[in-house]
């Protein structure tokens, strides 16, 4: 008997794992209100046990739910193909041309054998500074060929 109710146990455990990932869909803006409490609450005690600055700890305890914010609006909002297009081509853009420009920073500026290395540090950081324009420009075009091949879905729904 020990054997059946244990067996019974797991069982619906197991469903209601499976029921809660089906609900997260729906309540997906409730179990981000509650990462958003979690981590504000570790933020402060990491910023009060001195191992962040209070800069740092204000400045996530503002960002999580101004995140949350836009994510939830950009969801339910009727331009959201637009909304998509602005954050794939702006922020992807920007996130693949910074790891684009520090490859080729240190490829053509910074690393010992680098091409540009004999000039003077002055010119050196001024090219590595405005080398980073045209190829955010890159970055954005790629991001924005990779959307319209997707028709600018982001997810899934």
């Amino acid at each position: 008997m020990n054997e059946k109710e244990n067996n019974v146990k797991e069982r619906n455990k197991k469903e209601n794992h499976k029921s809660f990932w089906k609900n997260y869909k729906k309540n997906w803006i409730w179990v981000s209100i509650g990462f958003c409490i979690c981590n504000t609450f570790m933020l402060w005690l990491l910023f009060f046990l001195m191992i962040i600055d209070l800069i740092l700890a204000l400045f996530f305890t503002v960002l999580f739910p101004l995140m949350i914010i836009l994510v939830y609006y950009g969801r339910k909002s009727i331009h959201q193909r637009t909304i998509s297009k602005i954050m794939l081509i702006g922020c992807g853009g920007f996130g693949f041309g910074v790891i684009i420009w520090f490859i080729t920073g240190y490829l053509l500026i910074t690393a010992p054998w680098a091409p540009l290395q004999a000039l003077p540090p002055v010119l050196r950081g001024r090219i590595l500074l405005l080398l980073l324009l045209p190829l955010y420009g890159i970055a954005a075009y790629i991001m924005y060929r990779i959307g319209k091949k997707r028709e600018w879905i982001p997810y899934n729904y």
